[in-house]
């Protein structure tokens, strides 16, 4: 490969049935002004974001070791919160109940395996999430109503986590549009 990547990020993909159980918690909910939904295709669990990559094989390389010993293992779906608190947010999100802490020590893994190559984690505590709302622009908004409109429920059944996804990322004018680079298994 040894190329480069404008944007990346690393994540879990939740598999359909799960998407369509969020899918139908969010249809249920109307978004006020200032808000616009993600779209479904943008679905998934960062684990962490890379940014501009400049040697692709390096972070392949990284991943590999980070997810190389690591179990699968179960994971679901379970309410939802806003970032940085509901009253001003710019985010809505589906939180993680079950699961979470294998969750949080694989992006731990993850984010120390690509420190040395200049991709640390920017936030201080890994938060696992799917974003499904944004404000435009750079507002912040009261997301008080959205986050009880989407409630605290179970959204689909658990599945197991057992592979880590590099995608590259290319802004368009529609939204960012989101490719598969290379797919890492759990497998220990």
């Amino acid at each position: 490969m040894n190329a480069s990547i404008a944007r990346a990020f690393v994540a879990i993909a939740p598999p359909e049935p799960v998407l369509d159980a969020v899918a139908a918690a969010v249809s249920r909910v109307v978004l006020p002004d200032g808000w616009r939904g993600t779209p479904r295709e943008q679905w998934h669990l960062t684990l962490l974001f890379l940014g501009a990559v400049a040697d692709a094989d390096a972070v392949v390389r990284g991943l590999r070791g980070a997810c190389a010993d690591r179990g699968a293992f179960s994971l679901g779906l379970r309410g939802a919160g806003a970032f940085p608190r509901a009253r001003r947010a710019g985010v809505v999100w589906v939180g993680v109940d079950e699961g979470a802490a294998p969750l949080v020590s694989l992006a731990e893994a993850v984010s120390g395996a690509l420190a040395p190559l200049g991709h640390e984690r920017d936030e201080a505590r890994f938060h696992p999430h799917l974003t499904v709302a944004r404000t435009r622009g750079r507002d912040q908004r009261d997301a008080r109503e959205l986050v009880a409109a989407l409630g605290d429920d179970r959204l689909g059944e658990r599945w197991i986590v057992n592979e880590v996804v590099l995608y590259e990322s290319h802004t368009r004018s529609s939204g960012a549009e989101h490719a598969v680079v290379e797919r890492f298994p759990l497998s220990g």
